[in-house]
Parts: C-alpha cells; structure tokens; sequence
C-alpha cells in the first residue's frame, strides 16, 4: 500500500471492462497524485477486502452496478471505517439515470465513453473532499481529547474542593440546610461555615463572577482564608476585610466575588450579618413577618481597601425565625416563557404557610418547577436561627465527663496592655488566643477561654471606655442602635487603655486560672451589674456558668473571674443550657 495514495477500489466482473477503468484511473495520476487502485469482481470480495485496503473512492463498473443493493453500499461504507467513502455507478450516454439508480444510495456518476479531463476534474474534487474529512475527523479526534482531559482535570479539581471543605460545619448541625447545584461540573458558589473561639457560628455564602472552572478557582483563597482566621478568634468584620485585600490582589480585574457573611452567637442570642452585592437576604420572623437583609456593600475583591463595619446588620434571634440566603441563580431560573422567577415569587414561597421543616423543599420545588433550564449556579440556605447551638470540642465537650485528664497545666502569668490604637484599628483577642494556646492545657479549654476573655474584653470596651448603656438593646431598633454607636465610637476612640492579666496555678492537675480585666473607665455604674434585659446582661449569666468565682463590683473598673480548669468540663453543661 502506497502511503498518502488517493486509494480506489473498482467492483467489476467484467475484465475488459476491469482494465479500461484501471488504465483510465492510472492515467488521472498525472494530474492528482499517487493513485492506488484495487479491481474485484463483485460487492462481496469487496466486502472482505475494505478494512485491509480502507479505499477513499468506491467504483462500481457497468457490469456490477446494475447488480449493487442499497445494503452492499451501506457495508461498504461501514468497513471503510470512519471517514465517509464517496460510491460511483458508471452509467453510459444511452442509459437514463432512473429511480433505481439513485435509490440504491449512490453519490455520482462517471460517464462513458470516458472524458479523460472530466474524469481527472472529478477525483480531484472528491480527493479535496476526502482530505477535508480527514481533517474534521482528525480535529474531533483533537477536540475528544481535550474535552477528556478536561473532564479529568475538572474531576481533580473537584476533588481539591472537597478536601477543602472537610474543615466546615455545615454537616454538623441541623440547624443549616443547604443546596448547591453548578451549571458546570464545577461551581461558582462556595458555601463554608466554621465555629470560632466561643461557640460562634460562622458562615459565608459566596458567589463569583462566571461560571465554570475560572469561578471555581476563586474558591481557593476565599475558603483558605475563611477557615484560617476563624478558628483563631477573628472578628467577622477583620476577615472581611482579609478577604477583600486578598481577591483584590489574586483575582482578574474582570472577577469579584459577591458575599454574605453570618456571625451566630448562640450564647448571646444575637447575630450580625455582612451583604456585599448578593440578593437580600431574607429574615422570616417567628411571627411570620419577613424582614429583608440588603446589600450595604461593594462586591469582595472591587476594592484594595474597603471599610466594611457600617455595612454590617444586627440583629437579635428569636425562637422561630429562620434566615434564607440565595445566589442569583434563584432570582433568574426562566421558565419556556423566558419569564424570570424573581424576588416576589420566591418571598411568596417564604412566607406561605406550612409545617415546620418543609418550607426548604417547598422553596426548591418551586424554582425547579418553574425553572426549564439551569442558566446560573443555583444555592439556597435555610438557617434556624434558635436552633444553632455551640460546639462541641475536644477537652471540653459539652457534656463530658468532668474528670477529664488534661496533663500538666504549669505556672505562668501573661499581661497586656492595649492602647487607643490597638483598641480602634486591631482586634486582639486573637492574639491573646493564639497566645494562649501555646500554654500548658489551655488548648483544652479553649471555647471556655475564649468567652471569657471576650465578655470581659467587650464590657470593658463597651461599658468601661465607651459608656455604651445595654438599655438600648430592649427593642430590636435599640439593638442596632447599640452596636452603630459601638461602631461609631470606636473608630473615634483617642484615649484610654484596658489591661488584661491572666496568672494559672497548677494543683496537681487541677489548675486555677485567674482572669483580671481592668479599664481606664469611670467604672460600672451603681444598680448595672445585674441589670439586664431580653437582648442584655447575658453575658453576665454566661460567665458566671463558666466561673468558679467572678467579682463585678459597682463603681469599679477592675473585673476578677477565676475558673477551676478541673471543673470546667461539668461547668459547661449549664453553660449549654443557658445557650438552648
């Protein structure tokens, strides 16, 4: 077999006939190239003899066209292979070309008495034909392979997402229920949620711009950084702005990622809630009243530097309410119509009313019915609000047997001292845990730490330098009142320190730690030790669950909590009642 031949396999019984076609196909040679020519007797050995010789052009002679059905072609054509096999019947001037002849599933026909020049203008025409669909077979080829490699790398990346996301929480609680679904194999929504220092539930709802891979990419550092930051204590606002700073710098100018951020305090009963550039979120109330969250906020990674506190909603949890967060791929499901789903049918899927715990399907179902094609990355999350409960960790589980063996705890003693600096611009108790952390068996009681250092640090902030009265938080206007001015006037602080000492003392394993918080306050006002309302004074209750001793005295700014680490594990089972 010649290589690159233009190859020709002639069907024809009759010899004479056999050889005028061959000397007439050798002579076209001249004008179109190599050409390899194979001459049988009829369609059966031609049959046999197609997948070794693998003809561009089949010939069917005067004698043996007469005699060609449309299942000998259609064979032919199978075992050529692959690439479409042009047929041709030699017909004479005398014969009419009839029904016969074009129902048997010819391509053409070739003339006799042969015209040399018609003949040659004829195969070199089908030669550019059989070179142009081994190109297109060959770039399927090409393309099959890529979109095989593709799917390959998709398939790992997929699986570096999920890895990712062993760290979250989401399959923790009851309290969350979500679902995901990509327009691509990968998604351009990312969903992750971690519990920080405390018992604080955090969660972030991410959608970035595009769909596919490219999105999903952005996943990486926003995830990385996400389950980085609040296990050390980070406040919500201080990752936001990480995460800002970091998709600014790592992202395409053309990308962004719009963000809802959820910070759960389920000791304290309130919450605060971060919306840069998603659709609103929705807060349905136990009384069945909804209340939508907007966005107060550029998209993540718009901006180098951004100034997210004031963007940030308070707002207190009540038994029964359930926030809903969703992606735009809800708002823009179209049905056949190219009708939208929009706001309105999806608030009216919220607030119908049902049985408890049906209203996430009831919501999916909706958008699915209505929906005839997936056009975005589509998520909805349903958070019960009063349903959220802290963690439980290693050493102080809630609930755990008390006599828990946490080694060595060591003699020691920190002291810091943070000034109006620190106090405006840092946030410090991570600091502090991270210091803490590196102690003797404090790791074990980390959650217990870090309430405690956190309700003492924020009294003194909050009472002691900034003389915030917790009477506003009585109404749910007061309580985001309250915390706009403790936005407000920490960002305007210009004085004043508070001092944090913290000594341990090691019994043979039961250890005391003392936990001293001192302000440059006036001191607490006489009466407001005690004092507290529905939304205040809980923090209080908290550490006197968690304390051994705790001394809050009227008109002082020094506060005294000590805590029995060998009783801390017992401790923590009132410290989860006060949190149901």
């Amino acid at each position: 077999m010649v290589a690159d031949a233009f190859r020709i396999l002639v069907i024809e019984a009759d010899r004479d006939e056999a050889v005028r076609l061959r000397e007439l196909l050798d002579g076209c040679a001249r004008g179109i190239g190599a050409i390899e020519t194979s001459v049988l007797a009829d369609s059966h050995s031609a049959l046999d003899n197609c997948p070794q010789f693998r003809p561009d052009l089949v010939i069917y002679g005067p004698a043996a066209a007469p005699r060609a059905t449309p299942e000998d072609l259609q064979l032919l054509r199978t075992r050529a292979g692959p690439e479409p096999v042009p047929i041709l019947f030699v017909k004479s001037e005398r014969e009419t070309l009839g029904s016969a002849c074009l129902q048997t599933g010819c391509d053409d026909i070739l003339v006799r008495p042969y015209n040399p020049n018609l003949v040659q203008l004829k195969l070199a025409a089908l030669q550019r034909f059989c070179d142009f669909n081994r190109s297109l077979l060959a770039q399927r080829n090409r393309m099959r392979q890529h979109h095989a490699d593709l799917l390959q790398e998709q398939a790992s990346a997929r699986q570096i997402f999920s890895n990712m996301g062993r760290e979250s929480c989401l399959d923790q609680t009851r309290a969350i229920r979500y679902h995901l679904s990509p327009r691509a194999v990968l998604n351009g929504d990312v969903l992750a949620a971690a519990y920080a220092p405390g018992g604080k539930l955090m969660m972030l709802l991410g959608d970035f711009t595009g769909h596919g891979l490219a999105a999903a990419v952005g996943a990486v550092p926003l995830t990385s950084i996400f389950y980085s930051m609040v296990p050390k204590g980070f406040s919500l606002c201080h990752i936001l702005r990480e995460l800002n700073a970091k998709l600014h710098r790592v992202l395409p100018g053309n990308m962004f990622c719009c963000a809802v951020m959820l910070e759960l305090d389920p000791h304290k009963q309130y919450g605060r809630l971060f919306n840069g550039g998603m659709p609103s979120a929705c807060l349905r109330c136990g009384s069945g009243n909804l209340r939508m969250l907007e966005s107060r906020h550029l998209p993540l990674g718009v901006l180098a530097e951004t100034e997210v506190d004031e963007a940030v909603i308070h707002f207190p949890l009540e038994t029964g309410d359930y926030l809903y967060l969703w992606s735009d791929g809800i708002h823009e499901a179209r049905n056949l119509k190219g009708e939208m789903f929009g706001e309105q049918r999806l608030l009216d899927a919220v607030s119908a009313p049902m049985v408890e715990g049906r209203r996430f399907e009831h919501i999916l179902a909706a958008v699915n019915h209505f929906g005839a094609e997936q056009h975005d990355d589509l998520s909805l999350v349903e958070v019960a609000l009063a349903d959220v409960v802290p963690r439980s960790t290693t050493g102080s589980e809630m609930g755990s047997e008390p006599d828990l063996e946490i080694g060595r705890l060591g003699n020691w003693s920190i002291n810091f001292t943070l000034g109006p600096e620190e106090l405006r611009d840092a946030d410090p108790l991570p600091l502090l845990h991270s210091v803490l952390a590196q102690v003797p068996g404090a790791a074990n009681f980390q959650d217990s730490l870090a309430i405690v250092l956190g309700e003492l640090f924020r009294n003194a902030l909050e009472h002691g330098l900034l003389r915030l009265d917790s009477a506003l938080k009585r109404t749910d206007r007061g309580f985001a009142e309250y915390y706009r001015q403790l936005d407000s006037g920490r960002r305007r602080l210009s004085g004043g320190w508070i001092r944090i000492a913290l000594r341990c003392r090691d019994r043979s394993g039961r250890g005391l730690l003392e936990v001293i918080v001192e302000d440059s306050g006036p001191g607490l006002p006489e009466g407001n030790a005690g004092r507290g309302n529905s939304y205040s004074g809980r923090g209080l209750r908290l550490l006197r669950a968690i304390c051994r001793r705790l001394q809050v005295k009227p008109g002082s700014s020094r506060v005294r909590a000590v805590l029995d680490w060998g009783q801390v594990a017992s401790r923590s089972r009132r410290l989860r009642k006060l949190a149901i």
